[in-house]
């Protein structure tokens, strides 16, 4: 072999010396796949770039992208992942360069805060078997082109803002799996189109509530679906009976649309049911007993429709049930005995329906049960004892039914019962003692029974109790002081009861109480002090009671009260002045006490007052103070049968006021001239005979009005009515009585004549007189309670009355209405709490009537 020649291999070496000192020069480019997915973080916001792991490993100066975080390849080093869910990218659009990835198959971007619409280009993705676009902003249309997504096995574009219709040309994706489309704001209907997504197991598009339309029967031919979501949309029409193919469906949700007919019965067909939701639509018709037939069924919640008919006992053959809710529907008939078979059930709810019958003790069965809701149907009989099988029972609720007996001693033995509501029976006898042994109890309401005997002491063992209420029964005795014990307590009601003695100053030491209600029993003595230790206090009513003594001052600690209701006691003294603390109350009541002095000036301050500031029927004397002027927000004020004067021109400031008596005080002067005091009746100034008509509202006008006068006129010419009615019965009685003497003369004697043609007036005449009225004034004042409200206006409240013999209204405005008299039906008056604030003429009057 020759031997290179001495300039050859000079030239060798310089040609190695210049390769290596040009070899630090050289740049290697990045692939096309890694520049398509940096237009990613290009347009990202740059805070987000330096926050997040995953996109600081994204190196321009890499030769390929496959190593970065977030980005899988092939082996030819295409990218085939993008995978990047919860990154904050903050973009206003996809970049369309995407669309260049070729070899994509998997694109995950879900919760990555992009707006904009879905680039047309991604239907370039020919490879893409999963796009997961969403919990994002999205908006527009889906475009078509993802039509062309032939491998596509998964589409998440849930919870975007896209609208516009479903495109049919999804249908074109034939190995789509599942479809999520929820939560978004598209319109028109379901394509029926997508009845051909034979390879389709999940098809979500709830939350669309401008979704229409009815829901294609087509869909029944999607055998191979495992969930059905359309909730929250504005479908409407049947629920297809085809849907009984979809043999392999495990989840209906079907709820809160417009869905109207009956429950197809071939959905008993569906045997691998999990869950069936078909609440809050417009279902009727009666609940299949087909549904029997799903051995898998879990949860079955047809709650808030119209259904009707019987609760089907074929239900208890659904075996693994463990929540059956029906609620508010239409359904009658009995608790299904059978139901007790459901060894699994957890929930059980049947509330607000017309169910009858007894409660089935077979229901103790169900020992897994964990809450039962019966309330609101027709249910009579007694409770059940086994009830106390149900171990682990946490709610009860049975209110509102006629159910008798007594309350089971057994419950005690419910020990995870954390809510008991028993209101609005029939029921009678003590409450158990028992129950205040159980350590979850949190609430526990008896209202509206017949219960007797007295509150336990052990109810203090019960220190779990954040609402106690047993208002409207018959408990007597003391209400004992270690309720003061119950730490938790937040609402006390003991209203309506014969509880007498004093109210124990234990209740001071429940500190979280925000309602006390004991209203219309028997307690006495005065109102402890200590309760304004209470500053949690948020209502107090310690009205119709026997209190006596002073408003305590430390009632100006309740920061947080809205209601006082002191009425018709025995309260002397007067309004303390810490009154003005009171910044949230909106209703104040202190009528019919003893209460004196002057209202005071603080009571100005108060300018949450919005609702009623009843002062009536007590002793109140002076002035009006000028600080009432800020009770603009008031709408009732109730200042009658108190020994008030001077002039009334600061209630013309009240522009609220919707209800106003003044009567029976000593007030003098110009009535104010605002548009509320224009429409005034004389009810509201009764008895202040130095008040006066102005134009200007600071001095009389020439003619002064006679509105005092006007209606003791009324009064007057009523009475007069009357009188002459009762003497006219009894004159056409005395003639009756004659003619009827003179008949029998006549007939005895044979000396009756024929009529000739004339008017016969002879006996027997039809004579009808003012139908006696079969009701007296205990029937009146038995009905005047506040349940027969029927109305409220200037003159008083007016109150529904059933008498003996028909139902009539009650209202002192309406003995106006003389067509009422001599048809059976009569008006009665009532204003603040006592119907003698009717004029003696008036009071005379109705003594006429009932004597």
């Amino acid at each position: 072999m020759e031997k290179p020649s001495h300039h050859s291999l000079l030239f060798c070496s310089f040609l190695v010396i210049m390769i290596t000192s040009t070899k630090t020069f050289f740049v290697v480019s990045l692939s096309s796949d890694g520049e398509a997915l940096l237009s990613l973080i290009s347009a990202a916001d740059q805070s987000a770039k330096a926050s997040s792991s995953i996109l600081s490993s994204w190196n321009p100066s890499s030769q390929t992208p496959c190593s970065w975080q977030g980005i899988t390849c092939s082996p030819q080093n295409r990218v085939i992942s993008l995978s990047i869910p919860n990154t904050f990218l903050n973009l206003s659009s996809l970049p369309s360069q995407l669309s260049s990835l070729s070899s994509l198959q998997l694109a995950n971007l879900s919760s990555t805060n992009i707006s904009g619409a879905i680039p047309p280009s991604f239907g370039l993705l020919t490879h893409l078997r999963l796009l997961d676009l969403s919990s994002n902003s999205l908006s527009g249309s889906i475009p078509q082109e993802l039509g062309q997504l032939s491998s596509l096995q998964f589409l998440y574009l849930n919870s975007n803002k896209l609208s516009g219709g479903i495109p049919p040309h999804l249908a074109n994706l034939t190995f789509l799996q599942v479809l999520c489309l929820q939560d978004n704001l598209f319109n028109g209907s379901i394509p029926s189109q997508l009845g051909s997504l034979v390879s389709l197991q999940e098809f979500r598009v709830g939350g669309n509530p401008f979704l229409t339309g009815e829901i294609p029967a087509q869909l029944g031919l999607l055998t191979n679906l495992t969930t059905f979501g359309v909730a929250a949309t504005g479908l409407s029409g049947v629920i297809p009976p085809t849907f009984g193919n979809l043999i392999n469906l495990q989840t209906l949700a079907l709820y809160d649309t417009e869905v109207s007919g009956t429950i197809p019965p071939e959905l008993g067909l569906c045997s691998e049911l999990r869950n069936l939701y078909l609440h809050l639509n417009k279902l009727t018709g009666s609940i299949p007993p087909q549904l029997g037939k799903l051995q898998k069924l879990t949860s079955l919640l047809l709650w808030g429709n119209a259904l009707s008919g019987a609760i089907p006992a074929d239900l208890s053959n659904c075996s693994s049930l463990v929540l059956l809710d029906a609620s508010a529907n239409d359904l009658s008939g009995e608790i299904p005995a059978d139901l007790g078979k459901l060894v699994f059930l957890e929930q059980l709810h049947l509330s607000d329906n017309s169910l009858s019958g007894i409660i089935p003790w077979q229901l103790s069965n169900c020992t897994s049960l964990t809450a039962l809701q019966l309330d609101k149907n027709q249910l009579s009989g007694t409770i059940p004892w086994q009830v106390g099988n149900l171990k682990y029972l946490q709610s009860l609720f049975l209110w509102g039914n006629l159910v008798s007996g007594t309350i089971p001693a057994s419950f005690g033995n419910c020990t995870e019962l954390y809510a008991l509501d028993l209101s609005r029976n029939k029921l009678t006898g003590s409450i158990p003692e028992e129950i205040f042994s159980l350590k979850q109890l949190s609430k526990l309401l008896l209202l509206g029974n017949s219960l007797s005997g007295g509150l336990p002491r052990t109810v203090a063992s019960c220190e779990s109790l954040v609402r106690l209420r047993l208002g409207e029964n018959q408990l007597s005795g003391q209400i004992p002081k270690e309720i003061g014990q119950l730490q938790n307590l937040v609402f006390l009601d003991l209203y309506m009861n014969h509880f007498s003695g004093h109210l124990p100053l234990e209740i001071a030491n429940i500190t979280v109480l925000e309602l006390l209600d004991v209203h219309n029993n028997y307690i006495t003595g005065e109102i402890p002090s200590l309760l304004g230790e209470l500053v949690n206090l948020e209502q107090l009513d310690l009205s119709r009671n026997n209190f006596a003594g002073k408003i305590p001052w430390s009632f100006g600690n309740f920061s947080y009260l809205n209601k006082l209701i002191l009425n018709n006691n025995l309260l002397t003294g007067a309004i303390p002045r810490s009154i003005r603390n009171l910044q949230k109350l909106t209703l104040l009541d202190l009528s019919s006490n003893s209460l004196s002095g002057p209202i005071p000036l603080e009571i100005g301050y108060v300018t949450s007052l919005t609702i009623s500031l009843d002062l009536s029927l007590n002793g109140f004397t002076g002035e009006l103070p000028e600080t009432m002027s800020s009770l603009t927000q008031l709408q009732s004020l109730d200042l009658s049968n108190n020994f008030l004067y001077g002039k009334i021109k600061v209630l013309g400031s009240l522009t609220s006021l919707t209800s106003l008596n003044i009567s029976y005080n000593n007030f003098s002067g110009p009535i104010p001239v605002s548009p509320f005091f224009r429409t005034l009746s004389s009810n509201s100034y009764l008895q202040n005979p130095r008040l006066c008509e102005s134009t200007d509202g600071t001095s009389c006008s020439s003619r002064i009005v006679q509105r005092n006068g006007l209606k003791s006129a009324k009064t007057v010419a009523l009475v007069s009515v009357i009188l002459a009615s009762v003497t006219i019965i009894v004159i056409a009685s005395l003639v009756i009585v004659v003619r009827n003497q003179r008949y029998a003369m006549e007939k005895s004697s044979g000396a009756l004549a024929a009529s000739s043609g004339a008017e016969d007036f002879s006996y027997p005449w039809t004579f009808i007189p003012f139908q006696k009225l079969s009701f007296t004034v205990d029937n009146i004042l038995d009905c005047l309670k506040e349940e027969n409200v029927i109305g409220k206006g200037f003159s008083g409240i007016v109150y529904k009355a059933e008498m003996p013999n028909r139902a009539v209204d009650s209202g002192e405005k309406a003995l106006e209405n003389k067509t009422r008299w001599g048809s059976g039906g009569f008006f009665c008056c009532r204003n603040s709490n006592s119907w003698a604030h009717s004029t003696p003429e008036y009071r005379e009057a109705f003594r006429l009537l009932f004597e």
